[in-house]
Formats: structure tokens, C-alpha cells, sequence
């Protein structure tokens, strides 16, 4: 029989039971007055009740013994304790009564039905998740798993020199477009240079690692991977990134139903899938370790971002690749958590129209004040692309931070 939804393993002081069923009381603490020769009575409404709790759990095993009797111990201590309530989640509890039933012929049981009572305590505050941690360990299984992938679907043996050609001038291809991106991120220097370390551009060097597709599917994959280390805005590096993923949309379709065309065919799928992985996982490390401005900023890039990963996992759902489809979800699920996460927290923009001409400090310090002066008034200039800092025209709307949340918030 599965849990009921919203279940949770329950627990008491950090140990662990079995749930078998709950009761809850709760009410209105309400006193009834009754004047003398009056017809109805007067109801005053003191509060809520303290909300208790009786749960009936057991604890069985070949060491339900020492378990149990740890605890027994735990219900009898002193003081409010953090309860896990499989149906209500964590709160602060004191126990107020307990029985202890031990059944040896059900295989040494120890069933407990406890009553809790509210303690008035804020609830214990939950574990604090590293989104961001995550999303890169999504990001690097996908990494790993791609060539291994792509090895299994991608095959020269006995082809036409043509399908050979091909691949080759496809995994090119996709070197330039890596090379391009890289390129306006930080200059065409060092992206080239950083491509180059993993991936050769001559003819020649491309065909010989086509024979060896677990190391070309490497190869491959630290390319995009090299892209992080070029430098630019986080910003702009996604976008650059959310464009690389559409490589191999324009590719034009392969006729024929021949051997041949059917594996340059296959090989081309491979090629353009191992490259979007390759680029999906390196999109959801770039976000990860992006510090986004405000709260709009970091909706449109999730929004963007996981538009872009949810069309390539249908894709290779249509086309019956059921495990890529899983990667690509896979990716998209982190990388949303991960920025709804950190973004909630954000400053949102809004409009703000000066009355007159005057320097972006005096705005600055009239919508933060001066914890964060220097900073807002360099995020007002950068944002509103203002050419002189000493005179910002006045009956011009400007895009600032909300200044409740903008201190301390953002970039900062």
C-alpha cells in the first residue's frame, strides 16, 4: 500500500518510526455566559486550542529493543522537541502522554501511540539546499554520460568515404560555432586558443578521432566545457550559450534510404546530439554560478533557458530517445529550482522618472540612502546605459531596484 500524498517519514528528536495512523484535535478555546433570565447565551471566543496530536507508530526489527527503549526515552525527556509529522511536516512539540505496547507474536513489534501538544515554538527551521551545488552535478553526470552515448550510436565501419566526410565537417561545424561563442565572450584569442586545447580545426586531425568516437565525444564535451574559462558577463554568456543550442536546427535534412544514407543519417543525430548536451550541460553550470541582478532578470533566463532544454527533450523523445529526453528534463528541473531558489530573493526593477536633471548619485542616495551608495549609483548608470553620470535627464523613465529589497541585494 503506498503513503498518502504529502507523506513524509516521521520522526521525534532525530529518531525515526513507522507511522500506522494520526488523530488531531484543535478548536476554539470558548467560554459560555449565561445571564440570568436571558433568552440566549454570550459566547466569548478566547483563542485557538492548543493543537495536539496523537500518532500511533510502531518500531519492530531484530533491534526493536534498544530502539524502542531509546525512544521511550526521547517522549520522556524534558523540554519541547522537534517532531517530523508525517502529514504536517516539522513543528515544535511537547509530549503530553504515551504507551508503549510490545508484541512479540507479530514478529517483536513496539507499538507507541503518542500524544503531542503545540509548544508554542517556531518551527524548526529545514535544511538549506545548494541549488547551485546541484545543478552542477546534474550538469557533470550529463557530461560524463554523453560520450559513452554517443559512442553507441555513432559508426564508421564500412562506410562510403562521403558519410566519413561528412561527420567531419560536422563536428568542424560545431568547433566554430563552440569558437564563436567563446569568441564574444572574451575575445577571439583566447576562445580560439581555448577551443584549439581540445579540439583540432584541421581537417586531418577531426577524421582521425572520428575513429575513436568515446574520445572525439570527450573532446567534444570539454570544448563546451572550455567556453566557462574564456570569462564575460554571466549574462551574456547564456545567451550565448541558449544560441548554441539550437546547432544542428538548420542542418539540412539527409535523403535517400540507402545504408549509407541511413548511417550518415544516424551519425548526424549523434554528432548534433552529443553537441547539445555538451552545451546544455555547460548552460546549466553558467547559470549556476551566475549572481543575477534582479528577480525579472533571473525569471527571463530560467524562462529562456528551460524553453530551450524542454524543445530538445521533445525532440529526442519524437525521434524514441527516451534516456536523452530524461537528461535534457533532467537539467531543466535543476537549473529552474536552482534559479527560483536564489531569485526569489531579489530585488525587483521598476520604474522611476527624475523630476529634473541631476547626477546619478542624487538618485541613488534618494531611493537607498547611503549603505549602498557607490554601488546602486554604478548599477543606476550601467543599467540605464547613461552616458554622463553627472547628468541624468530629468522626464526620462529609468529602470532601477526596488529599494526595499535593493540593499544588499543584487551583484553588490
Amino acid at each position: 500500500m503506498s503513503a498518502p500524498e504529502g507523506w513524509q517519514k516521521g520522526s521525534f528528536r532525530g529518531l525515526s518510526f513507522v507511522s500506522q495512523g494520526q488523530d488531531q484535535a484543535g478548536g476554539r478555546r470558548i467560554v459560555v455566559h449565561e445571564p440570568v433570565q436571558a433568552e440566549k447565551p454570550i459566547t466569548e471566543d478566547l483563542g485557538k486550542k492548543t493543537g495536539r496530536f496523537t500518532l500511533n507508530c510502531h518500531i519492530r526489527g531484530d533491534d526493536y529493543i534498544a530502539r524502542a527503549d531509546t525512544f521511550g526515552q526521547a517522549l520522556n525527556a524534558k523540554g519541547a522537541g522537534t517532531l517530523v509529522h508525517p502529514w504536517l511536516g516539522p513543528m515544535q512539540v511537547r509530549v503530553e502522554d504515551f504507551t508503549r505496547s510490545d508484541i512479540v507474536e507479530e514478529g517483536a513489534i513496539a507499538v507507541f501511540s503518542v500524544v503531542f501538544v503545540e509548544s508554542g515554538l517556531p518551527a524548526p527551521p529545514g535544511p538549506a539546499i545548494d541549488t547551485a551545488a546541484l545543478s552542477r552535478e546534474k550538469a557533470a553526470l550529463s557530461a560524463g554520460a554523453a560520450p559513452v552515448q554517443f559512442a553507441d550510436r555513432f559508426a564508421l565501419d564500412g562506410v562510403q568515404g562521403f558519410v566519413e566526410a561528412h561527420a567531419a565537417e560536422l563536428v568542424t561545424l560545431a568547433a566554430s560555432a563552440m569558437a564563436v561563442v567563446s569568441g564574444l565572450q572574451g575575445g577571439i584569442g583566447p576562445a580560439l586558443a581555448a577551443i584549439q586545447a581540445n579540439l583540432g580545426t584541421l581537417p586531418e586531425e577531426v577524421q582521425a578521432m572520428l575513429r575513436s568516437p568515446v574520445a572525439l565525444g570527450q573532446t567534444l564535451v570539454g570544448a563546451a566545457q572550455s567556453i566557462l574559462t574564456v570569462g564575460g558577463s554571466g549574462v551574456s554568456l547564456i545567451g550565448g550559450l541558449i544560441g548554441l543550442l539550437a546547432f544542428g536546427e538548420d542542418l539540412p535534412p539527409i535523403a535517400g534510404s540507402t545504408p549509407a544514407r541511413d548511417r550518415q543519417r544516424e551519425n548526424q543525430a549523434a554528432i548534433v546530439q552529443l553537441v547539445n548536451l555538451a552545451v546544455a550541460g555547460t548552460l546549466v553550470d553558467a547559470v549556476a554560478g551566475t549572481v543575477f541582478d534582479s528577480y525579472q532578470e533571473a525569471v527571463a533566463i530560467r524562462t529562456e533557458a528551460a524553453d530551450a532544454l524542454d524543445r530538445l527533450a521533445l525532440r529526442q523523445a519524437d525521434a524514441g530517445d527516451d534516456e536523452g529526453a530524461a537528461q535534457y528534463d533532467a537539467l531543466r528541473l535543476a537549473l529552474s529550482r536552482d534559479v527560483t531558489s536564489r531569485g526569489g530573493s531579489l530585488a525587483r526593477l521598476q520604474d522611476y522618472t527624475p523630476a529634473i536633471t541631476e547626477p546619478a548619485i542624487v538618485i541613488a542616495y534618494r531611493l537607498y540612502g547611503p549603505a549602498a551608495l557607490e554601488d546602486r549609483t554604478g548599477e543606476i548608470v550601467a543599467r540605464n546605459r547613461i552616458r554622463h553620470p553627472g547628468f541624468v535627464t530629468g522626464a526620462v523613465t529609468l529602470q532601477v531596484l526596488t529599494p526595499e529589497l535593493a540593499i544588499g541585494g543584487g551583484r553588490g
